[in-house]
C-alpha cells in the first residue's frame, strides 16, 4: 500500500532552493535532481520501512531517511498512520539533525 504524502513547509523550501543551486551550476540538473528526490520519495510511500530509523533515534514518531540517487541529500521522514511527512531534504554532509524541531511532540 502506497502512503499518502506531504511535505513539511521547510522541507519543500530546501527542495526548491536545491533545485536552484543544482540549476546555477548547470542547465537542466536542478530538473535531474528534483526528478531524483521525487523518486526517492516514491519508494518510501511505497515501502516506508526499508529505510533505516535515524542514527540514535529513540523517540516516537520512529524517523527514517533514503539517499538521493547520484546526489549528496538524503529525504527524512515520518509515518504516522497512512500518511508519510517528509521533514527534511537534507544534504548529507551538513547539520545532522537539525530539523528536529520539525517533528509532533510525542
Amino acid at each position: 500500500m502506497t502512503l499518502a504524502i506531504t511535505w513539511h513547509p521547510d522541507a519543500e523550501s530546501e527542495l526548491d532552493a536545491a533545485i536552484d543551486w543544482y540549476d546555477d551550476r548547470e542547465v537542466g540538473l536542478g530538473d535531474r535532481f528534483e526528478g531524483e528526490v521525487l523518486d526517492a520519495v516514491a519508494e518510501c510511500a511505497d515501502a516506508p520501512q526499508a529505510w533505516a530509523v535515524w542514527p540514535g533515534w529513540e523517540r516516537e514518531p520512529e524517523v527514517r531517511s533514503k539517499g538521493v540517487s547520484d546526489f549528496p541529500y538524503r529525504v527524512v521522514y515520518f509515518v504516522a498512520g497512512d500518511l508519510m511527512t517528509i521533514v527534511a531534504v537534507a544534504h548529507a554532509q551538513r547539520r545532522p539533525g537539525y530539523w528536529r524541531e520539525r517533528l509532533p511532540s510525542a
